[in-house]
């Protein structure tokens, strides 16, 4: 188990995707998940407008009793954006989301950041989750930080966790989200050595392929701080929620 715990792990999580732009904050907030996280929203230097808009609509909600679901906010860097700009884009994230937010991931999980994922641009992105914790380390409040990745396919090479999680790990980022593959054999296997290379460090939560209570009790078997599910939520709808606490 890794050594970092969130109180929001203790219950399934709706993960990014679901609500890109916070227009159903209110109602997915009162279904009962540990969190959700809204977006990927894409931000930069010059690309803020629409990270400026979701943090309005979460900053207008009544303020959350204790105990209530935590709002996470993705993060990525426009398709456009020269991978040079890469920490300049997630420093604009973080500055703009943090105060309304009680973590943020920063994601690379998305097919159109694979050339962020070659092996030659491994120092660059060490470099911006180190800028990213520099800058965080200035800000009134420390908000959690989560790196969002792939666990298969291109970033699993030689049985090892991938470079970026480690690197991420490294600079003090406080969460790892990984996304397994639904069809993968060894996904748990994988999982366990990534907890097993962070037993350490930050809490690692996954995502992918988790549909009922079964398959939260493996995922937390090989080590998981929480869960989160996207299909389950998009196909059932709030139902899926007692399916995964065993409840249905």
């Amino acid at each position: 188990m890794s050594r970092a715990t969130f109180p929001w792990h203790a219950r399934p999580g709706l993960a990014g995707g679901i609500d890109k732009d916070a227009t159903r904050a209110a109602e997915l907030l009162g279904l009962g998940f540990g969190s959700v996280e809204f977006g990927t929203v894409a931000v930069g230097p010059r690309a803020g407008a629409e990270l400026a808009a979701l943090r309005a609509r979460l900053a207008a909600l009544p303020a959350r009793a204790p105990g209530a679901a935590a709002i996470g906010i993705g993060l990525g860097q426009p398709a456009d954006a020269a991978p040079r700009t890469l920490a300049a884009c997630w420093i604009a994230g973080l500055y703009g989301a943090w105060d309304v937010a009680d973590y943020l991931s920063f994601n690379l999980s998305a097919r159109a950041c694979a050339p962020l994922l070659a092996p030659a641009r491994l120092p660059l992105v060490e470099a911006a989750l180190r800028a990213v914790a520099a800058a965080r380390a200035g800000l009134p409040r420390r908000v959690p930080l989560a790196l969002k990745f792939r666990l298969g396919g291109a970033n699993w090479a030689n049985e090892a966790p991938p470079a970026v999680a480690l690197a991420a790990a490294a600079a003090g980022f406080d969460l790892l989200t990984a996304v397994l593959p639904d069809d993968d054999p060894k996904r748990l296997s994988r999982l366990h050595v990534l907890i097993t290379a962070v037993s350490d460090g930050p809490a690692v939560v996954a995502v992918g392929g988790i549909r009922k209570a079964s398959d939260v009790a493996e995922v937390r078997a090989s080590g998981a701080a929480g869960v989160q599910v996207h299909r389950a939520f998009s196909e059932s709808g709030a139902t899926c929620l007692a399916q995964l606490l065993g409840s249905a």
